[in-house]
């Protein structure tokens, strides 16, 4: 992970991995468990499925849960793991695999709840939050990349969570 580190042009996004990786290092595998549980799995504020921070509990979110789904059908993509569509590292896994999917607004539409998510994070986790914070970062940049050639997966705004 650290030469691979050094390959990223952007300086914060290095500075965010080797950030993370100094936390990986001088923490005890036990402490990391502990820790990844306590950030995403027991606060729903810091939740790695995207729509709960754009939709909250609501059938909003199924809807969305279920475009996404179809999203993934359509890419002929199977889930093999038991995470929600929206969860954040599948939907990574997803558009590293296909870049391009037909439904762009879906997709965008989810990853709008990587900025409350961000902003969760930034007191909680802050190691976690530079490295989301450099994802979208790069999200973005590949967004101004494909404006000038058509649309990209990735939105920018972040609308209110609706409950």
């Amino acid at each position: 992970m650290e030469a691979e580190a050094e390959t990223l042009s952007s300086t914060e996004s290095r500075a965010a991995v080797d950030a993370f990786l100094s936390y990986l290092k001088k923490t005890p595998p036990i402490r990391l468990r502990e820790n990844y549980t306590a950030i995403f799995d027991m606060n729903p504020a810091t939740t790695l499925n995207l729509t709960w921070h754009v939709y909250g509990d609501s059938e909003k979110r199924a809807d969305a849960l279920a475009g996404l789904q179809r999203v993934y059908d359509g890419a002929g993509w199977e889930r093999i793991t038991g995470e929600l569509p929206d969860y954040l590292p599948l939907m990574l896994e997803f558009l590293s695999i296909c870049p391009e999917p037909k439904d762009t607004g879906r997709i965008r539409d989810a990853l709008n709840g990587i900025h409350p998510l961000i902003k969760g994070l930034e007191s909680t986790a802050p190691a976690y939050a530079a490295l989301i914070r450099s994802i979208a970062g790069m999200a973005k940049k590949h967004r101004g990349q494909e404006e000038t050639s058509g649309s990209s997966p990735v939105g920018e705004e972040v609308r209110g969570r609706e409950t």
